[in-house]
């Protein structure tokens, strides 16, 4: 089964990922986007999880803990429309963690 990629976030990111041709999206709220982001990681379909970095730093630490013992979904925070990103991993390092080994060599 070929995994899917999920684009979650507010309307600005969702839009975008929309009219660049992603399939899967999820339109979020503030209040709605920690239910959306523990369904999306409960569902197996899903390989790689697009997200607003700002509202990902904001779910309750419970949560933060969850996905930083998870592989799989990565989940790839992007910054916000002012382009200013506030830290995460690089994608390199998500994508290490998720396959277990660096692609670059």
């Amino acid at each position: 089964m070929k995994a899917k990629i999920l684009v979650l976030g507010d309307a600005p990111l969702v839009t975008g990922f929309r009219l660049a041709g992603l399939e899967y999206s999820v339109q979020a709220t503030d209040q709605t986007f920690q239910n959306e982001l523990e369904k999306a990681i409960a569902n197996p379909e899903y390989g790689i999880i697009i997200t607003n970095e700002k509202m990902l730093n904001s779910i309750e630490w419970r949560l933060k803990k969850k996905l930083d013992s998870i592989a799989y979904p990565v989940i790839v925070p992007m910054p916000d429309q002012s382009g200013e990103s506030m830290e995460g991993d690089e994608i390199r390092q998500l994508i290490k963690r998720a396959l277990g080994f660096d692609l670059s060599g």
